[in-house]
């Protein structure tokens, strides 16, 4: 496809920018790994930057969305992480760690209805029965649910 083309295409909102830049799903990879080993290093504003770009060459990419709201998450601003858990679970609704963030999100916001909904979906999508030693994100899930369920 030509660039031109390519950028039509982006303009008629049947591609993305990435798309339309050239990006290969590699090189968005790649660049994902950079922000997720900035974030393990604690550096969110850093990681912040390099998903909110990821998430502008490729909006439907549910990890970059998921990413973004674990990171508010961690800075603080439930709001904002609602914002970006609400895009990824469009894009995948089967994603577990989307859907517990999204509930301590609501739980951070005062919401706990929309909290234990979220919670126990996670729950109801993880693994059956739960096996040994489970994704930490179903470990925070019941753990958010204990807090909900005093």
């Amino acid at each position: 496809m030509t660039p031109n083309r390519l950028f039509e295409d982006w303009l008629g909102g049947r591609a993305s920018l990435g798309a339309a830049g050239g990006w290969t799903a590699e090189e968005l990879r790649l660049v994902a790994d950079i922000g997720y080993a900035l974030a393990e290093q604690g550096r969110h504003d850093e990681a912040v930057t390099i998903f909110e770009g990821l998430a502008v060459l490729a909006p439907a990419t549910a990890y970059f969305q998921s990413a973004l709201g674990a990171l508010w998450l961690r800075k603080g601003e439930p709001a904002r992480a609602l914002e970006h858990l609400e895009a990824a679970l469009a894009a995948d609704p089967s994603d577990v760690t989307a859907r517990v963030n999204r509930g301590e999100a609501a739980l951070q916001l005062g919401d706990r209805e929309a909290a234990r909904r979220d919670l126990l979906a996670a729950l109801d999508i993880g693994p059956r029965p739960p096996q040994e030693g489970s994704s930490p994100a179903l470990v925070r899930a019941r753990a958010l649910l204990a807090q909900l369920n005093p």
